[in-house]
């Protein structure tokens, strides 16, 4: 559950044993993934999270939970 302008937001995890557990993330602790893991949207408190975009009905929450990429540096021998 997110409420617009507030700075975390709530949200319920399923454990291993199909039971739901609430967890609360600050939005200023998401991180862009260092990972090659599927179904990671983005990284919070050392965790990975996944955000199925085509469910997610809130378009402004999306955009919060999905952090752009720093651009990549480009080699200066690309042009050689």
């Amino acid at each position: 559950m997110w409420h617009p302008g507030s700075d975390s937001f709530e949200v319920e995890m399923m454990s291993w044993l199909a039971t739901y557990i609430p967890k609360t993330i600050k939005f200023a602790d998401i991180q862009p993934p260092q990972t090659n893991r599927p179904f990671v949207t983005f990284k919070a408190n050392g965790n990975y999270y996944f955000v199925d975009s085509e469910h997610c009905h809130n378009k402004a929450l999306l955009a919060r939970l999905t952090p752009q990429k720093p651009p990549a540096h480009e080699s200066a021998l690309k042009n050689l």
